[in-house]
């Protein structure tokens, strides 16, 4: 894999300079090479913060100023050609949010979850366990488990059962978890999973709801079961992303490898680069765009022609805030760019007003309100 090359289209997208051929290479090489989406992760990251500085700056030029820099710590020299589409996006990445077109919505009263602000394990023996701080050698029976770095594990040479586990993500937290088989879950906010310490059956089985990344480690004898609402996915060895936030709607977008999705009506084989969408009119599947299904991964949250109603929820889960759209105007916008939840929310409020004269405040009982 020549890394550079990765490095210099990373930076070339940036700028809305790259060719879709070389936007595929790209998007596949870091779908499949963990060192390629390091690089790649890391230019996003460095994008973000230096619009966010140029933010806080009130920087009236960031988006020229920002690839500038980028290109210089690549060593690259040429004249960046950004079209007014791609200035917009990148604008919109400057504030966070950007006014695309009016359209009517239904009112939204108010969004609302009382998940408590802890991640928390309840083991199979009913013992309740917070994991929202770093701790190590927790025993539970005859496991041994650890919690650091926002990631769960568990020494899986003690026979601890197939007792079922229950872990809990709430708003505005997100966290890992690696199974005894070596599978690797990542969990988003507002996600619960359901899960053994061992596997000692023919089948590997969770249960998941909420959005999760999941690589699989493989195990031909013995396949990975993930049970969503309504939907099972059958798993060898793979990679994919699970989504079932919205109630009645079940996402599954694969990475690599292979699934059969067992939807209740028929088996669905799943190929890489596809999402499968089960809601209860029917059945879809079409290729992704792996910044807008796996963004969330790295804290990034891209939308396109959303309206504020859209996006309350995704503000909800990431920063763990009660959400009052009481305002038909507000309700009635439109918007394209991203969220990044490495930012606080107070900045997004903030550019929030400055692109769109959009106000916010907080009530008594700290809902969160647009004017």
């Amino acid at each position: 894999m020549d890394y550079e090359k990765i490095r210099e289209l990373s930076l070339d997208e940036l700028a809305d300079m790259i060719s879709e051929e070389d936007k595929a290479f790209l998007h596949s090489a870091i779908r499949e090479d963990l060192q390629a989406r390091n690089i790649w992760e890391s230019i996003q990251r460095d994008r973000s913060r230096l619009l966010a500085d140029a933010s806080e700056s009130h920087d009236q030029h960031p988006v020229e100023e920002v690839l500038t820099d980028l290109h210089k710590r690549s060593g690259r020299r040429y004249v960046l050609n950004i079209s007014s589409i791609a200035a917009a996006c990148l604008l919109a990445i400057t504030a966070g949010w950007y006014l695309f077109r009016p359209a009517e919505r239904p009112p939204l009263a108010v969004v609302s979850d009382s998940v408590p602000n802890t991640i928390r394990l309840v083991t199979a023996e009913g013992k309740t366990i917070d994991l929202s701080n770093d701790s190590a050698g927790i025993r539970v029976g005859n496991a041994i488990l650890n919690n650091t770095q926002r990631t769960l594990s568990f020494d899986a040479s003690h026979q601890s059962g197939s007792g079922i586990n229950t872990l809990t993500v709430p708003d505005g937290k997100d966290y890992h978890l690696l199974l005894a088989d070596g599978t690797r879950i990542q969990l988003n906010a507002a996600t619960t999973i359901s899960f053994p310490f061992t596997f000692p059956g023919k089948t590997r089985e969770v249960t998941i709801s909420g959005e999760a990344y999941i690589q699989v480690a493989a195990k031909a004898d013995q396949p990975f079961i993930v049970h969503l609402p309504g939907n099972t996915v059958n798993v060898l060895g793979t990679a994919f992303n699970i989504n079932t936030y919205d109630s009645g709607l079940v996402k599954i977008a694969l990475v690599e490898g292979s699934v059969k999705v067992a939807t209740g009506k028929k088996d669905i084989v799943l190929k890489p680069g596809y999402e499968l969408t089960s809601a209860r009119d029917g059945i879809t599947k079409e290729t992704f765009d792996a910044d807008k299904v796996l963004g969330w991964r790295t804290g990034v949250y891209t939308f396109e022609n959303a309206s504020l109603q859209e996006l309350a929820p995704v503000i909800m889960r990431w920063f763990g805030v009660t959400i009052a759209l009481d305002n038909p105007r507000v309700r009635s916008r439109r918007f394209f760019g991203i969220i990044d939840r490495n930012q606080p929310l107070q900045a997004f409020l903030h550019n929030l007003e400055r692109a769109d004269g959009i106000k916010s405040s907080y009530d008594q009982q700290g809902v969160l309100h647009f004017e």
